[in-house]
């Protein structure tokens, strides 16, 4: 039932609220679920399969999620996940699951934090959604996006590629070193008149600078290099992702509804943020360091940890041959007693 699966949400997500910080890093991005040979799925869509080398379209669904940052192993807490398709008759717009999910970081916090958004989500109407409900954020820009610089409209790639990084900094991306240059610049957003601090990376691509806009007030060079690694922390999303369907088997749901994926991905998302539970402060909880010596991992420190705990469980398990019967009384009753008749 619907009530029963909100009520649920609010469980998890009252149960999380002690594991962020003062100022919680909010990372929003967007999934999909690849379903090439599938037919009789319900309202199946055409998807980009972003896990493919072509970036092939492909019949699937879309998936709309919002993460938090645990405060101290910055490991994703996922607190709302969305599975859905543009076909069915319900849906609205991107924007309306995108809104939803901003919301739910909103309602889950209650306070100030960073809202991390890949250029996927540069659009006007969530830079005031989010700048209006007294949030930080760090989108990154559209090459084809305009700004005014000192009241002159220009493009923002062409006046990217114009400065030079006077800012030099390392940042770790996908587990690999990068050694950048970043600039920045006061900018008008021609949509509502109002300013904000685009923060310019280059180094990371020989080809295009990254540009990234954000609400942030800049004083200093302490204040571009946190926006910088506040973006890249976005990654870690992806590799939640990347779990889920490598250690779950995600896109494989044998269920046709899409009111039945949403349920079985609820549980997912709540199994998930356990795991995050497990791994915060994970150096001083005995059975984490268990879990992790079960799993037989070549790396000993690693930046995203739900593979190696998720591996470690599954092994642990594997030697569990007679199940939860074994660790719960339960009560046998006798056959009742009745004269029958054989016919």
């Amino acid at each position: 039932k619907d009530e029963e699966k909100e009520q649920i949400e609010k469980n998890y997500q009252n149960e999380i609220k002690e594991y962020f910080g003062n100022e919680p890093i909010a990372i929003f991005d967007d999934s999909d679920i690849a379903k090439r040979y599938g037919k009789k799925f319900e309202d199946l869509d055409d998807i980009i399969d972003a896990s493919s080398e072509k970036k092939e379209v492909v019949k699937g669904y879309h998936v709309c999620e919002a993460t938090i940052l645990v405060e101290k192993e910055k490991q994703p807490f996922s607190v709302y996940s969305k599975i859905y398709s543009c076909k069915s008759e319900s849906f609205v717009s991107m924007n309306r699951y995108t809104m939803e999910s901003i919301q739910t970081v909103i309602n889950v916090l209650n306070r100030k934090c960073n809202m991390i958004f890949d250029r996927g989500y540069d659009d006007n109407k969530i830079i005031e959604y989010v700048d209006q409900s007294n949030n930080y954020f760090v989108i990154r820009m559209n090459d084809k996006r305009n700004f005014l610089f000192k009241g002159r409209k220009k493009n923002a790639y062409q006046e990217a590629i114009k400065r030079k990084g006077k800012i030099r900094m390392t940042i770790w991306f996908e587990e690999e070193k990068y050694e950048v240059s970043v600039s920045h610049t006061k900018v008008t957003l021609p949509y509502n008149k109002k300013d904000y601090e685009l923060v310019i990376v280059y180094g990371l691509s020989e080809e295009r600078p990254l540009i990234l806009l954000t609400n942030r007030s800049i004083h200093s060079k302490e204040d571009v290099i946190k926006v910088v690694r506040l973006y890249f922390y976005r990654w870690r999303v992806e590799e939640y992702f990347r779990s889920k369907k490598q250690e779950y088997d995600f896109e494989n749901m044998r269920v046709r509804s899409l009111k039945a994926m949403n349920c079985l991905n609820l549980m997912l998302m709540i199994h998930m943020g356990h795991l995050s539970m497990l791994i915060e402060d994970m150096d001083k909880k005995l059975l984490t360091i268990k879990i992790i010596n079960r799993s037989k991992s070549l790396k000993n420190k690693v930046l995203v940890w739900f593979y190696q705990v998720a591996r470690g469980i599954r092994e642990i398990l594997s030697y569990a041959k007679k199940g939860i019967k074994e660790l719960e009384k339960i009560e046998k009753r006798e056959k009742y007693k009745q004269i029958t008749f054989r016919l």
